[in-house]
């Protein structure tokens, strides 16, 4: 009795191997076109992603490139007030060295965006006056001086 229950079993499991074998075969085609249309339809997605993200990037791209002209801008103004402010020292710094102009009542302002030297206060003398105006313009070249010394005496 063991011996048939064992062809059983041996059977069985030979038709369910056969079977298993018949079912690859009949379905490779139709998982084969479930793979093809699974990698269509990724392409297809992957395509309305990129077009629907298009103008983002295009907008990051374009805020990207006005954020680098602003900072530029802002660099090259920061700039410009340096060499405004290293002028207005190298100015101050002449005029006090300058035994004959009393330079403690002298203001000395740069604007680098008019490129102006502005000399504000009170001297002694016209001598005074002109040397503190020749002075700014030797330390400041082409730059305008605009001497608003007053002489008191």
């Amino acid at each position: 009795m063991a011996v048939i229950a064992l062809a059983g079993v041996t059977v069985a499991c030979e038709n369910t191997r056969e079977g298993l074998e018949k079912d690859a075969k009949a379905n490779a085609p139709k998982v084969e076109r479930a793979a093809e249309q699974t990698a269509a339809t990724t392409r297809e997605v992957a395509r309305e992603v990129s077009k629907a993200a298009a103008p983002a990037v295009a907008a990051i791209r374009e805020g990207t490139a006005a954020a680098a002209q602003v900072a530029k801008a802002r660099m090259s103004e920061a700039g410009r007030a340096a060499d405004a402010a290293r002028q207005t020292a190298q100015i101050k710094a002449e005029l006090m060295a300058d035994a004959s102009i009393d330079s403690t009542t002298i203001d000395v302002d740069t604007r680098a965006d008019t490129q102006t030297v502005v000399l504000k206060g009170h001297v002694r003398s016209a001598a005074e006056k002109a040397s503190a105006e020749r002075i700014a313009a030797a330390k400041a070249p082409g730059f305008k001086v605009d001497n608003q010394l007053e002489v008191r005496r």
